[in-house]
């Protein structure tokens, strides 16, 4: 638990949340990637973002971002005195409305430095998907 409220990162080859239930007949989950209470969930079909959201984190969103609205991945790495370094998975679909403008943002993920190994794994695996 520490471990977590700390921002360590796990990977699991089960989502917490059942998005098994989500899945189309033949979908298969690759990888679970665990940040604090959310996941990022890659299957053969794409890419699942869960958010937990407010105060208990009962209420979830899912969000599904096919293959082909996947446009690129970026990593920025930890500095000296930083503690985490930012994953970026540029996703088409992922729109954010600002000052009466919309763009496609990126869900960006923070890794603990001490997670570099799996932050890697899940940016080749991404990477691999494009």
């Amino acid at each position: 638990m520490l471990d977590k409220l700390m921002g360590k990162a796990s990977v699991a080859t089960k989502s917490s949340y059942g998005i098994e239930r989500f899945l189309d007949e033949g979908e298969e989950v690759i990888r679970v990637f665990k940040f604090v209470r959310d996941e990022l969930i890659i299957t053969s079909k794409g890419i699942f973002n869960v958010d937990a959201q407010g105060i208990t984190g009962k209420k979830v969103e899912y969000k599904f971002f096919p293959l082909k609205a996947l446009k690129y991945v970026s990593i920025e790495t930890a500095g000296t005195l930083d503690r985490d370094f930012d994953l970026k998975i540029g996703v088409e679909g992922n729109t954010v409305v600002v000052q009466n403008t919309s763009f496609s943002a990126p869900l960006t993920l923070k890794v603990h430095k001490n997670d570099t190994e799996m932050g890697m794994e899940l940016y080749k695996i991404i990477k691999g998907m494009l």
